[in-house]
C-alpha cells in the first residue's frame, strides 16, 4: 500500500512529461529500501558518512539504564557481552541547542502548505567484528533528557533475526524516518552547505585578501575556486530562502542560527581527515579490517588525503619557498591570512590556527583547503540523487507531529507513517525530490581531479610540474583501491563510487 501510493503520487505530478529524474538509479527501486541494513549503512556511504560516531561512555549508560527500565534484557545481555568499541551514535541530540531553541520547544514550521515539524534523533548502532553495522535503539527527538524524551528499542537485537517483519513493524520504520529527516537537516545546512560551500568561501576571499597571486599558496588553492563565489551567491539568494527553509521542519530563524553556530565553531585542525576519524572512533590502522570494510568512505577519503597531502608537500618543501619552519614563521602574508579568517572584521572563525608557524602546518591547511573543495564536496553533494529523490527514504520535514510517549510510539501503524510523509504537500515534496537531483549532477571531464592533476603536471613551475606528474600517478593507483573497496561492501546494490578520480570534482562547481 505505501509504496503504491508514493509512486502514484509521483506519476500524478510529472504525468504528461518525463523528467530525466524519474529514470536516474533510486533508493526506492530497491524492495529492501526500509530495513535496518540499508538504513544503517547510509551512514557509511550516504550522502552524509561524516558524523557517526563511537558512542560516549555517558550515552552507554543513558541506553543501559533505559534498556532496564523497559525490561530489554536481550539488549542489556548484548551491551554486557559486547567488545569494546562495539557501539557506535549518530547523535542528533544537540540541535535544539544550536537552533537557540528551548530543550522541550516543538520544533516546527508554518511557512508553507502545512504545518513542518523537524526533530532531534539520536540513534545507537552495535558493529560487531563482521563489520555489519546495526540499529539497535531511536530516540526520535531527544529533549534533553531521556526522561523527557521516547526510547524505541529494535525489536531485532540480533541482525540475523528474520522473524520480524520489517516492512510492517510501522513504529520502528517511523523512528527510522525520524532519523534520516535529522540526517537530512543536518546534511543539507551543515555537511554540504556550510562545511563545504561557506567554508571554502571564507577560504577563497580570506587568501585574495591576504596574498598576492604570485604566492604559491595562492597558486595552489586558485584552481579549486572555479564558481564557488557564483554559486554561493546563488545559493543565499535563491536557494537557501526559496528551497531549503520552505522544506525544512525549523523556522527560517533557527535554520539561520544553526548555519550561522556552524560556521563560527568550524573546527579546522580538528576536521583534518586523519584526525577526524582517529577521534569519531575509526583508527586508522584499522579501517582495512573486517570491522570497518563497509565504511568505503572512511577509507577512500583517508587515502585521497593522503595522496593531496603528498602533493602540497612536494611543492612546499621543495625549499625554494620554504627552506625551514623559520621561513614560514616569517612569511608575514600567511600570518595576515590566519589573521583575516579570524577577524571579526573578516571571515570570524575562532577555531581557525591563530598562526601557521611550521611547515608541516601549512601543508595541512593547504591540504584541507583543497580537501573541502574536491573530495569532501564530491562525497557530500553527489549522492543526493541516488538516496533524497525517493522522498520517504530521507524527507526533510515530517508532517506530523511527533509522538509524546512509547505508548504512543508503539501503537503507530502505517496511516501514522503515511501521515508523516508530504503526501498532501505537493509544492514540498516536488521540492524534496529535483533540488537533489539537480545537484547531483556528473562531474565533467574537464573539471575532475585527474584533469587537474594533469593541468598541474604541465605547470610552468616545475616544482609544479614534477608534483603533478607524482599526482596522476597516484590518483591512477587510487582508481583502482577504492574500486577495490567499493566491491568490498556487502551491499552492492548500491555502488560507491563517488570519490573514484575521474569523478571527483577538482571545486565546488554545483
Amino acid at each position: 500500500m505505501v509504496r503504491q501510493q508514493i509512486l502514484t503520487n509521483r506519476l500524478s505530478f510529472t504525468a504528461g512529461r518525463i523528467k530525466d529524474m524519474f529514470n536516474e538509479p533510486n533508493i526506492g527501486l530497491r524492495n529492501d529500501w526500509h530495513t535496518d541494513a540499508v538504513f544503517a549503512q547510509q551512514f557509511f556511504t550516504g550522502p552524509n558518512p561524516t558524523t557517526i560516531t563511537l558512542a560516549s561512555g555517558t550515552w552507554m549508560k543513558r541506553f543501559t539504564e533505559e534498556a532496564a527500565s523497559q525490561a530489554k534484557r536481550e539488549v542489556a545481555a548484548l551491551f554486557r557481552s559486547a567488545l569494546p568499541n562495539s557501539f557506535y551514535i549518530q547523535d542528533f541530540s544537540d540541535f535544539r541547542d544550536r537552533m537557540g531553541a528551548n530543550p522541550n520547544e516543538e520544533l516546527r514550521s508554518e511557512d508553507g502548505t502545512r504545518p513542518r515539524y523537524g526533530c532531534a534523533s539520536v540513534t545507537l548502532f552495535y558493529l560487531p567484528p563482521n563489520g555489519k553495522l546495526h540499529p539497535l535503539a531511536i530516540i526520535p527527538d531527544y529533549k534533553g533528557s531521556m526522561a523527557a524524551s521516547v526510547t524505541l528499542f529494535n525489536k531485532r537485537v540480533d541482525p540475523a533475526d528474520e522473524s520480524v517483519d520489517q516492512a510492517n513493524d510501522w513504529p520502528w520504520r517511523y523512528a527510522k524516518t525520524c532519523v534520516l529527516s535529522a540526517d537530512w537537516a543536518l546534511h543539507e545546512m551543515i555537511i554540504h552547505l556550510n562545511n563545504t560551500h561557506l567554508v571554502e568561501e571564507a577560504v577563497i576571499v580570506a587568501v585574495q585578501r591576504t596574498l598576492p597571486d604570485s604566492h604559491i599558496v595562492f597558486r595552489l588553492l586558485e584552481p579549486h575556486w572555479v564558481v564557488t563565489l557564483s554559486l554561493n551567491t546563488l545559493a543565499r539568494s535563491v536557494l537557501i530562502p526559496d528551497v531549503i527553509v520552505p522544506i525544512a521542519g525549523f523556522s527560517a530563524p533557527r535554520i539561520f542560527q544553526f548555519v550561522g553556530h556552524a560556521f563560527t565553531n568550524f573546527d579546522w585542525k580538528a576536521l583534518y581527515v586523519p584526525t577526524d576519524l582517529e577521534s569519531r572512533g575509526f583508527p586508522l590502522e584499522e579501517l582495512d579490517g573486517d570491522k570497518f570494510h563497509n565504511y568505503a568512505y572512511a577509507k577512500d577519503i583517508k587515502d585521497m588525503w593522503m595522496v593531496l597531502r603528498k602533493f602540497v608537500s612536494s611543492v612546499l618543501r621543495d625549499g625554494k619557498h620554504y627552506p625551514n619552519d623559520s621561513a614560514v614563521a616569517a612569511d608575514a602574508q600567511i600570518q595576515d591570512w590566519c589573521n583575516e579568517m579570524r577577524s571579526e572584521k573578516g571571515a570570524g572563525m575562532k577555531k581557525f590556527p591563530e598562526s601557521i608557524s611550521t611547515l608541516d602546518d601549512l601543508i595541512d591547511m593547504v591540504t584541507m583547503c583543497i580537501h573541502i573543495a574536491a573530495p569532501q564536496h564530491t562525497a557530500v553533494n553527489y549522492l543526493q540523487q541516488y538516496y533524497q529523490t525517493f522522498v520517504p527514504n530521507k524527507p526533510s520535514a515530517l508532517f506530523s507531529p511527533l509522538p509524546t510517549s512509547l505508548s504512543q510510539l508503539e501503537s503507530y501503524t502505517e496511516s501514522d507513517l503515511m501521515a508523516a510523509l508530504p503526501l498532501e504537500a505537493k509544492q514540498e515534496w516536488l521540492l524534496m525530490a529535483q533540488i537533489p537531483y539537480l545537484l547531483s549532477k556528473q562531474v565533467e571531464q574537464d573539471g575532475n581531479i585527474v584533469t587537474y592533476a594533469a593541468t598541474a603536471s604541465n605547470n610552468e613551475d616545475p616544482i609544479i610540474a614534477a608534483a603533478g606528474r607524482e599526482l596522476s600517478a597516484d590518483l591512477d593507483n587510487l582508481a583502482s583501491v577504492f574500486l577495490e573497496n567499493g566491491q568490498k561492501l556487502d551491499d552492492q546494490n548500491a555502488e560507491y563510487n563517488v570519490l573514484a578520480p575521474d569523478q571527483l570534482a577538482k571545486a565546488i562547481v554545483i
